[in-house]
């Protein structure tokens, strides 16, 4: 999911502090988050320390044998519900280099996946806190065009997301462009490696120990890309996008493709 701000018009007034806030749903997942970012020595977009705070609520919900140690068609699947939340604390800087803005930041995360009823087949559950670091890269090509990159990876559930965007400014305050992103924690890592991997199974103790793994997947199902819209005003923005992603939440474990739309507002204060 994309939970990180965006960069609000540089050549408007500014202030030391922003506020954002999103949400991102799609067919069996969706997400609500916020966050604050406060530079006490510095303007928003000048170079300095940073300090940000940011969390979210989601829910998510899949189906899968009750069993995966039964190779059966007859077997009993089972409908999961689970309620997820973030929050981090992060200290970072802000450094300009001509058309290049990058910021990078570190701290602590923690992540929770609860999860109803009990997954015995499910790696990344219940609450798990770790360090965190994020990288953020603005590039302004020519007058009109611009780029970003936001990596973050924190030790929480192993989770990692990257995402990237090509915007072009139709008028001077409208921007379309294109994106595409990767969001993968411990399970979805576990269901990319080849098998056998340390780690990636699950002993069941009624079948004396039997190892069995985790569903496969490819990188697709973690993936998306979509197109948006960003509109500016003053030391504001929104944007909305839209697109596919691999719904890694689908039934049974097989790779389908769903519908996502994500929404973001930023202003400073």
């Amino acid at each position: 999911m994309a939970r990180s701000p965006a960069a609000a018009d540089p050549t408007q007034p500014q202030s030391g502090r922003q506020v954002w806030a999103g949400a991102d749903v799609s067919t069996n997942v969706w997400l609500v988050y916020s966050g604050v970012t406060f530079a006490p020595w510095s303007a928003m977009h000048d170079d300095g320390f940073r300090f940000r705070a940011a969390g979210g609520y989601g829910e998510y919900e899949y189906e899968k044998s009750s069993d995966p140690s039964v190779d059966s068609d007859d077997i009993r699947h089972l409908d999961f519900q689970a309620r997820t939340y973030f929050a981090d604390f992060l200290v970072g800087y802000l450094k300009r280099f001509g058309e290049l803005t990058a910021k990078a930041y570190v701290g602590a995360s923690v992540i929770s996946h609860d999860i109803t009823p009990d997954d015995e087949y499910t790696i990344a559950v219940g609450d798990e806190v770790g360090i965190k670091g994020v990288i953020e890269l603005w590039l302004n090509i020519g007058e009109s065009a611009w780029g970003s990159l936001d990596l973050s990876w924190s030790s929480a559930h192993d989770t990692r997301a990257a995402r990237a965007r090509l915007g072009y400014r139709v008028w001077p305050k409208l921007s379309i462009g294109i994106e595409g992103g990767i969001n993968v924690d411990s399970q979805g890592q576990c269901r990319m490696q080849p098998a056998g991997t340390a780690g990636c199974g699950y002993a069941d103790e009624r079948q004396r120990g039997k190892f069995f793994e985790v569903e496969e997947a490819d990188l697709l199902d973690y993936a998306r890309a979509g197109t948006f819209l960003r509109y500016e005003w003053g030391a504001s923005e929104a944007s909305i996008s839209t697109g596919i992603l691999g719904d890694s939440f689908a039934s049974d474990d097989k790779v389908e493709l769903a519908p996502y739309v994500t929404v973001n507002w930023l202003t400073q204060f």
